[in-house]
Formats: C-alpha cells, sequence, structure tokens
C-alpha cells in the first residue's frame, strides 16, 4: 500500500505501551480421534461456548466460537489470542460477527494470535473482518509455528465502514503474518501496511474501486499442493465484484490467495469460496456453513 507510513518500529513502540489481555485454546485429541479443549483460558473481553461437531466436517473436528464480550477493539487494547493444536487434533475456530475496530482519538490498539500446530494436526483460524472505523490504528500480527504434517488454515480480512456516512476512514492498519516451522525457521512474511486517506482515493494501483480486501492461507509444509492452486483460482473465477489471485508461498508452506472486493459481502463471498474449495480438495467434503 502507499500514502503515510510507519515504520514496524514505530509499530512496535506505540504496540508496547499498551495494557494485554490474552485467551489461551489448547485442542487436545482423544483415543477415539475426537478433539476436546484440553486447557482454556478467556478472560474478558473474550467469551467461548463449548465447542460443537458439525456434519460434513472430518470425523471429531471441533468448532470454536471465539467472541468478544466489549464490542469491539478500542483504543488502548491489546489483545493477544494463543490456539494451539496437539498432536492429532482437528479445530475450526471463527467468529460470531466481524469485530469492530473502533474510533480512536489520539492512540491505537494492538492484536496479536498465535496459531501452533502440531504434527498431524489441523487448526483453522477462519475470523470475519475486521470492520475498520474512521480515525482507527490497528497493529494486527499473526504468527504460525507449523509442524511437518499439520496444516493451517488461516483467514484475514478488513472493510471500511463511516457509519456517520460523512466519507471519514480509518488512519491505519498494520498487518504482518509469519509463518515458521516448529524449530523456528521462517517460511513465509507478509506484510502489509494500509492508509485510509490511500483507500479513500481510490487511486489505480492501490485499491482502485475496491474497499475491502482479505487473504486466505492454506499452510503444508511439503505437501503437493499442485492441484490446489488451480481449483482455487478457478472456484473464484466469475464471482462479481472482486479482483483476485492465487499463488505458490515460498519455502514450499502452502498456497495463499488475495482479494481485493468492492464490499465486505463480495469479499465474504469470495473468501468462503476458497475455504470450501481446499476442504473438499483436502478431505474430499464441503463444510456446512456456520451459523452466524
Amino acid at each position: 500500500m502507499t500514502g503515510d507510513r510507519l515504520l514496524p518500529s514505530d509499530v512496535a513502540v506505540l504496540a508496547a505501551q499498551l495494557p494485554q489481555r490474552q485467551a489461551k485454546l489448547r485442542f487436545e485429541c482423544d483415543a477415539d480421534g475426537g478433539t476436546f479443549l484440553g486447557s482454556q483460558s478467556a478472560p474478558y473481553p473474550f467469551h467461548i461456548c463449548r465447542p460443537f461437531y458439525l456434519a460434513g466436517d472430518p470425523a471429531g473436528m471441533a468448532t470454536v466460537y471465539l467472541q468478544s464480550c466489549a464490542g469491539g477493539i478500542f483504543e488502548g487494547d491489546q489483545l493477544d489470542i494463543e490456539l494451539c493444536a496437539e498432536q492429532g487434533a482437528q479445530a475450526h475456530v471463527t467468529t460470531s460477527a466481524a469485530t469492530i475496530v473502533h474510533s480512536m482519538p489520539s492512540g491505537c490498539a494492538a492484536q496479536q494470535v498465535t496459531l501452533a500446530a502440531s504434527a498431524h494436526a489441523t487448526l483453522e483460524f477462519l475470523p470475519d473482518p475486521l470492520i475498520l472505523f474512521p480515525h482507527s490504528r490497528l497493529s494486527s500480527r499473526v504468527r504460525v509455528s507449523l509442524a511437518d504434517d499439520a496444516t493451517v488454515l488461516l483467514g484475514d480480512a478488513f472493510v471500511l465502514h463511516d457509519p456517520t456516512a460523512q466519507e471519514q476512514s480509518f488512519e491505519w492498519l498494520h498487518n504482518e503474518i509469519t509463518v515458521e516451522d516448529d524449530s523456528g525457521k521462517l517460511l513465509v512474511l507478509d506484510r502489509v501496511h494500509a492508509s485510509g486517506s490511500a483507500i479513500s482515493r481510490r487511486s489505480s494501483g492501490v485499491t482502485g474501486a475496491y474497499a475491502a480486501q482479505g487473504s486466505f492461507y492454506v499452510l503444508r509444509r511439503g505437501a503437493d499442493t499442485g492441484d490446489l492452486l488451480p481449483r482455487l483460482r478457478a472456484a473464484l473465477d466469475g464471482i462479481a465484484h472482486i479482483y483476485a489471485g492465487a499463488s505458490a508461498l515460498p519455502n514450499n508452506a502452502g498456497v495463499f490467495v488475495r482479494v481485493l472486493a468492492s464490499d465486505a459481502p463480495c469479499l465474504r463471498a469470495a473468501l468462503q469460496r476458497a475455504w470450501h474449495e481446499c476442504r473438499l480438495a483436502l478431505t474430499g467434503r464441503t463444510p456446512v456453513p456456520r451459523r452466524k
């Protein structure tokens, strides 16, 4: 992205000044192959319900909704989410709705997500998009630790919204996604700095007519993803009001999809189509929609 920029060092200084709240969920696999919550910690503003087991999912996969009691992300928040899938566990974690990043008069907020998938585990973290309100500022970081024979599906998206209808925009979003193997070796690093003023101008070569953006990652170390890439491209082809592409990730770490969309419904449709096609390719079954 172009426009006013913050260096990573600037973001780190701002984020370090904020109080921290941490949610931790650890998924384990029982003797029958079912996944359960081995441990959980969800202090305010986080809230979770019991795991669900849905038809159409791989046998034993647990679905958990990670919710916020606060009504969004506010100035001064420093949120930390840690999700761990132990060996053989299968978990799908999502949110009950999109997350509002509220207007911030002078400061910023930060959110860090850590995903760890052990051998033969599957961890899906597919939250609904962030809704960036005018004058919001957010540093968002996702760190993935990926063992051999593990699979992580990751969604990451944001949309713009001005409830005052005065054509105001967010200030900035600094987004970083890091993928490492279980020894800490860097496999993938994806950074985006989005400037609200730059997006609002709808300049060609930046975002043009598109006001929503999302990514979908299929992370599998060393696995054969040659068939998945054309399938994802074909699945996205023909969806109206989006501009999308799919590419192989470096270090044979999987594939990813990047989507620009005119609005939130179009973005959601594209990311859901990518998830459905990925599940079908990996498991032979299409997932049922999660009730939101």
